[in-house]
């Protein structure tokens, strides 16, 4: 059998193991039995918790995928079914950035199936489809280093179906951290023979790792990318490839990439706001070889590494030695641990930085994989040299399977798995707001409704919580009341804690708020203690709802006039405006960069900042206004990617005529 037929067969043998991979996966993970999405973590909440039978929940540390990413995913699906493009959610904090949450991950192929079959049936698949890549780029980043397929085998199932990387699964985290070993692996070719081909790999797989939509993981990979290309010894020109690959990536990934630059610049994190940084404590380290502990972090904590492997880093930091590479993965290794446990260095970062250090879990595996595959090949040569090769390689298979076995074992279990539903369940209470087609804002008091689940509904909420926040709308906000974090909700707001007088809630056009039946107060309570002018309309199992008769309309003329809304979508307002003499036309939603308005089809300036009402200024007669959120950055960040689109095509394609020579050889 010639070359190509050995390239073919080894291909086939690659694409059948990736397929057992993700059935033994789909079983093991409870895929067959519904959707991997604790969505238990409802029946503990307000409005569904006065109607769910008592049961324990599953999972309740991992209710973000529920109240946020999904949420996000079904809206931008709605957008991209009536043609447009998914760049704002109006439901959550009075109207923020979708695409440029980062988070929402719109740009990253492993979240297609969900966009493009809807939650119920591509949310499984995407969560697979991360596992196997991951899978599937760290054994070729093992075997680019040198390692054999059975240690390379156990090395990417630590990476893969570690405690950090399933824990992590259906958060943003693992749609970065996915394809950072084949990055790792261009990285190192690009260093030692700066091909073209190896300038576009690096450029297609930073693109991967950048629109996976988690800053703080692509940061990490990016200090490992360079931790690959220093342990490969470069010259000054294998230091230029790599960093010309890394641009280009950038470049493919800037429709993503720059308006989440747009949204940081603007967003209370930037300054550090509702970050809390934290170090393990040393004993956690026993996760490195067991799944759970009592009272340990069951997400923050997650380490398990597999303990097969474990048992062989002694002898790779034998080979370690010997071998430059290997040696430094061992010190990277090493700086990981100090960096997420208890020390005086992983203080220092906790506290000088915004950023949490202790997710560097997810990228401890690859080290120790690169060091633990070592040794499993150094044992494999001494069994060798004493019992045959034969027998050598069974021993090391085995090894290897006993590893994948127990990753497996504490894989199950972690994630809740619930039926399949055709949508977000509904409430009386939330039936009764579907029916008021007026334009509305709620405010959900206390642990109601949690912080961005009001998108899975088509509620305008003033609360939410995305990890960067407007940081104008949350200065604006704190007219309406004191909002806080509480021990099991963020970004909530107590029936006590609003601002006398609610001239901010009329302003802002909250019609509604609602509160848990557990609340028993009058309406005349909030009038007489508060100064609201509300009436209850609905009292329930589910919930209580208020009715504001004070509130404004979202869109207002501040003098003689009519005003009609012709259409209203995510991103968009055209209102028809008939004036006598002029007038102030206010849109109360909060101003963000990328907003404009046009009056007739003309240009329009909107004197406006961030997080400010946006008003715009109407000359006397009938006009057509139209409001629209169409981001700069997005549109320059299509243009760069075209522009480096087209640089990677001249590299493929000149890649492809220096192979033709070869080839021919």
């Amino acid at each position: 059998m010639g070359a190509s037929g050995r390239r073919l067969r080894s291909r086939l043998a690659g694409a059948a193991a990736l397929l057992l991979a993700g059935a033994v996966l789909y079983f093991d993970l409870g895929m067959h039995r519904g959707l991997v999405l604790s969505n238990d973590v409802r029946s503990a909440v307000w409005p569904w918790a006065g109607l769910a039978r008592e049961r324990a929940i599953r999972t309740p540390a991992l209710s973000d995928p529920v109240w946020q990413f999904v949420p996000w995913l079904r809206l931008a699906r709605r957008e991209l079914a009536a043609g447009r493009l998914p760049l704002w959610n109006p439901h959550q904090d009075g109207g923020v950035p979708l695409l440029g949450n980062a988070q929402s991950a719109l740009g990253s192929p492993l979240v297609w199936p969900a966009l493009a079959l809807g939650i119920d049936r591509g949310w499984n698949l995407s969560l697979l489809a991360r596992l196997l890549v991951a899978l599937a780029c760290a054994f070729l980043w093992l075997r680019e280093l040198g390692r054999t397929r059975a240690s390379s085998a156990l090395g990417a199932a630590a990476f893969a179906l570690s405690g950090a990387f399933v824990a992590w699964l259906e958060h943003p985290q693992t749609l970065s951290a996915a394809a950072v070993p084949l990055l790792l692996l261009y990285a190192r070719r690009a260093a030692r023979d700066p091909a073209p081909g190896a300038v576009a790999g690096v450029a297609l797989s930073t693109s991967a790792v950048l629109s996976g939509g988690h800053p703080e993981t692509q940061l990490m990979a990016a200090i490992l990318a360079g931790v690959a290309v220093v342990a490969s010894s470069p010259t000054a020109r294998g230091l230029f490839a790599p960093a010309a690959g890394g641009t280009l990536g950038a470049g493919l990934a800037a429709p993503v990439l720059l308006p989440f630059l747009d949204y940081f610049r603007h967003s209370a994190a930037r300054f550090g706001q509702g970050r809390r940084p934290f170090v393990l404590p040393v004993r956690e380290l026993a996760r490195l070889a067991v799944p759970f502990r009592s009272g340990s972090n069951v997400i923050e904590a997650a380490a398990l590494v597999s303990i097969p492997l474990l048992l062989v880093l002694p002898l790779g930091l034998a080979a370690a030695r010997r071998d430059r590479e290997t040696r430094i993965w061992a010190i990277a290794a090493g700086a990981m641990l100090l960096a997420v446990y208890e020390n005086p260095a992983s203080r220092l970062l906790a506290l000088g930085t915004p950023i949490y250090w202790t997710r560097l879990l997810l990228f401890l595996p690859l080290a120790l994989a690169a060091v633990g595959s070592a040794g499993l090949d150094l044992a494999r040569e001494w069994l060798a040299a004493r019992f045959g090769a034969v027998r050598a390689g069974a021993a090391v298979w085995a090894i290897a399977a006993a590893g994948v076995l127990q990753l497996l074992a504490g894989a199950r279990g972690v994630h809740g798995v619930t039926p399949r539903e055709s949508g977000p369940p509904a409430t009386p209470l939330l039936s009764r707001l579907a029916q008021d087609r007026d334009v509305f804002r709620i405010l959900p008091l206390h642990t109601f409704l949690p912080p961005d689940s009001a998108t899975d509904y088509g509620l305008d909420d003033v609360r939410g919580y995305d990890a960067l926040a407007s940081a104008g709308w949350r200065a604006q906000r704190e007219r309406i009341g004191r909002f806080r974090d509480l021990p099991t909700h963020r970004d909530a707001i107590e029936p006590w804690d609003l601002t006398p007088g609610g001239e901010a809630l009329d302003a802002w056009n909250v019609k509604y708020l609602m509160v848990d039946p557990r609340f028993n107060f009058p309406a005349s309570l909030l009038h007489e203690r508060f100064g609201l002018d509300v009436e209850e309309v609905y009292s329930g199992p589910d919930g209580r709802l208020f009715r504001n008769r004070r509130v404004r309309p979202r869109v207002t003329l501040d003098r003689g006039g009519e005003m009609r809304i012709l259409e209203r979508s995510p991103g968009l307002w055209t209102v028809a405006v008939d004036t006598p003499a002029g007038a102030s036309l206010t849109l109360a939603d909060p101003f963000f960069p990328g907003w404009t308005a046009r009056i007739d089809g003309a240009r329009a300036a909107l004197g406006a900042r961030p997080g400010d009402p946006m008003r715009l200024p109407v000359p006397g007669g009938r006009h057509e206004v139209r409001f629209e959120y169409r981001p700069a950055s997005f549109a320059g960040g299509v243009g760069l990617a075209l522009a480096s689109a087209a640089v990677l095509a001249f590299l493929v394609a000149r890649s492809r005529k220096r192979a033709l020579p070869a080839t021919a050889a």
